[in-house]
């Protein structure tokens, strides 16, 4: 029993320091960006994780669900919140899908967004996609038109502009962590690894 017991014991001591030594391994320039100028966050109080992401991304899509369960995880001393790109005419359409999910309150039109384009291979960026797609939420067409016309959105996509330039966002996803680092994945850095680095930057702000 006490050999099983020293044997659970080295095993959780061999993943602590592997652990460490991981994240000891991040580097800024190949594994993160430190930004030339701080940009000042929303919350000083907080440490503020901003993730960049497209719903026309597969790397954003293939992301998401590990993105969903880092969120519910996090302490109360993050401020995570989400800007979509808005690069193009479907990446702005893209972009008001995912503030029309707020604005209802249905945190579920974002995954269904996602699917919807990666899995069913639609587009969502024609009346004839959205239509349907919103009436499946209880939305009626008048109630997404009028949302997607208002000046709140059109303000809406225009912050998300400021917010790419601001933080030079040429891909996507990327992460910036406290106005400080930019992460992005690269061949150092691969889609499943980002929010391990992002983590690192965490606990990197906390010291």
């Amino acid at each position: 029993m006490f050999q099983a017991f020293t044997k659970k014991l080295l095993l959780v001591f061999i993943f602590s320091v592997s652990s460490l030594l991981i994240a000891e391994d991040y580097q800024p320039g190949k594994h993160y960006q430190i930004l030339s100028e701080p940009i000042a966050t929303r919350d000083s109080k907080k440490i503020e994780v901003i993730e960049f992401f497209w719903f026309g991304c597969g790397h954003c899509y293939s992301l998401e669900n590990q993105l969903n369960s880092w969120e519910k995880k996090l302490p109360a001393d993050i401020d995570f919140w989400r800007s979509p790109i808005t690069w193009n005419e479907m990446a702005k359409t893209h972009a008001k899908l995912f503030y029309a999910a707020e604005f209802f309150k249905k945190p579920e039109i974002i995954s269904n967004t996602f699917i919807s384009i990666h899995a069913n291979q639609r587009m969502m960026t024609s009346d004839r996609e959205l239509q349907p797609f919103f009436a499946s939420f209880g939305i009626a067409e008048d109630q997404y038109q009028s949302l997607f016309n208002s000046f709140a959105m059109q303000n809406k996509i225009r912050r998300a502009d400021t917010f790419g330039l601001k933080y030079e966002i040429r891909g996507v996803p990327a992460f910036i962590v406290n106005g400080k680092y930019k992460v992005s994945a690269s061949r150092q850095v691969g889609t499943s690894e980002l929010l391990d680095v992002v983590d690192y930057l965490i606990n990197l702000e906390r010291k």
